[in-house]
């Protein structure tokens, strides 16, 4: 389903991503670890256009995307949940979800109850701002919101960091339950390493900015996470 492949990327001259290859297949939960600073996040803003790629090649459905802005590649199917959650705070949380549908492409007219539905407290903060919600409250309405469109693929950057246990456990069980659907490919970058052995089928390392290491559960073996993700 995605294909990135010798992909370079940074911040005005600085490059911060080195021809960095990965691959998520359709139904799989692919999980991106590593420390903060090595790239992670940059990543998938330059898998979703937020970043423009200077060198490499990303495709996505057989079709390449490297170049195009993020709100076709937003409209081709790719949901984005970024790091810090990024609602807007003025808005109401049903506005919010609203908001969400612009990657439909007019192809919805309505929130899909599976949306909200996965999120239960939600629908009772519909006339809420969305600076009024809590942390966690923001991270379920981030996550709302890109579920909307019915992409095929989501982009979740470290959706466990700074909210509260009960909420990461609600994220845990979301993530399980789209893989067990099996319609909707998961890019997952986040640090705590059981949280991603959980719900994960393929695993990425990240290192200054390069995959140093990649494999399945099976050979996510202590030895791996010491070499590579240990302070």
């Amino acid at each position: 389903m995605l294909t990135v492949r010798q992909l370079e990327t940074g911040y005005g001259g600085t490059v911060i991503l080195r021809g960095v290859s990965l691959d998520v297949k359709p139904g799989q939960v692919v999980c991106l670890l590593g420390r903060n600073g090595v790239g992670k996040t940059t990543l998938m803003r330059g898998i979703m256009g937020v970043l423009k790629a200077r060198k490499g090649s990303i495709r996505f459905k057989d079709e390449e995307l490297a170049g195009r802005p993020p709100g076709v590649r937003a409209r081709r199917g790719i949901g984005y949940v970024p790091q810090g959650r990024e609602i807007f705070p003025l808005l109401s949380v049903y506005d919010n979800l609203l908001l969400g549908l612009e990657a439909a492409g007019g192809r919805l007219k309505t929130i899909p109850e599976e949306a909200f539905a996965r999120f239960p407290a939600l629908p009772s903060l519909y006339g809420r701002r969305g600076g009024d919600l809590s942390g966690g409250q923001q991270q379920q309405l981030a996550f709302a919101r890109a579920l909307a469109p019915q992409p095929d693929l989501l982009l979740l950057d470290e959706p466990c960091e700074g909210i509260q246990p009960s909420i990461v456990e609600e994220i845990r069980a979301v993530i399980r339950d789209i893989k067990r659907e099996g319609r909707m490919a998961i890019l997952l970058a986040e640090q705590d390493l059981e949280f991603v052995r959980s719900v994960g089928d393929y695993f990425y390392m990240m290192d200054r900015g390069m995959i140093v290491w990649q494999g399945e559960a099976a050979e996510l073996t202590e030895d791996v996470v010491q070499r590579h993700l240990a302070v």
